[in-house]
């Protein structure tokens, strides 16, 4: 008989303290914020690839939290945000920018519209994940 030390006595959550969307139409950044949130097993990660599809999958998901690229193919993260700030459905979740556009002037204004925070690209790894355990706490 295996000794019962060796056998958890729950077993891990199914359901992820935190999702998260990623609005982004770069293959490569996705890749990037993909093995940065695989670090954080309590988080869940989906991705979209243009505005229309973030809105789509945003209404559907629900997510906690909402990454949003600031330059889309289809409408900028300015349009996704109104978008999102007018459907009751998605109108609370929060949103950050990410964006190359690290003026000050481009944070001020992505603050100013609404976004809760502005993370620029390339990511910063420590300062992502840093983020993320401000916004989604393990508790340990």
């Amino acid at each position: 008989m295996p000794d019962s030390q060796q056998f958890p006595d729950t077993v891990p959550n199914p359901h992820p303290a935190g999702r998260l969307l990623y609005i982004e139409d770069n293959p490569v950044n996705q890749l990037v914020v993909q093995e940065l949130v695989a670090q954080r097993p309590q988080l869940s990660l989906d991705c979209a690839d243009d505005g229309a599809q973030g809105l789509a999958r945003a209404r559907e998901l629900r997510p906690d939290l909402i990454l949003l690229d600031m330059q889309l193919p289809d409408v900028d993260g300015y349009e996704v945000l109104r978008r999102l700030r007018l459907d009751p459905l998605t109108a609370a979740i929060p949103c950050i920018a990410l964006s190359a556009n690290a003026m000050p002037e481009d944070i001020r204004r992505a603050l100013s519209a609404g976004f809760a925070d502005y993370w620029t690209k390339p990511i910063d790894f420590k300062r992502f994940l840093a983020g993320l355990d401000a916004r989604f706490p393990t508790g340990v």
